[in-house]
């Protein structure tokens, strides 16, 4: 399970949802990043949100970049977390609703 997940906004204006592996003052190491990427759906107030490989072409898994190309970094949303997750640990958290 992720334990340091955050959202990556960068200057190219991609937000990327990774774990963060270490940070420096000049750089930030992560792993396993995804692209956020908004997909349209029929309700145009309700956008479809889904996840795209980041660094698809490399075989690296682990990847540092300057601090520099951070512009911010952000908590996600806890559905975010699950599906993270579920996609790198093969562990699906289920929501926390009752069930009537």
């Amino acid at each position: 399970m992720a334990i340091n997940l955050q959202i990556l906004k960068l200057t190219t204006g991609e937000d990327i949802l990774t774990e963060i592996v270490d940070q420096t003052i000049a750089t930030v190491s992560f792993k396993n990043p995804v692209r956020i990427v908004v997909v349209p759906s029929k309700d145009p107030r309700s956008p479809s949100v889904g996840f795209a490989p980041w660094g698809e072409f490399s075989q690296n898994k682990e990847f540092v970049i300057d601090k520099s190309h951070v512009v911010c970094t952000m908590v996600p949303i806890q559905e975010f977390v699950n599906q993270y997750n579920a996609m790198f640990s093969g562990i699906l958290m289920p929501d926390k609703k009752i069930i009537l």
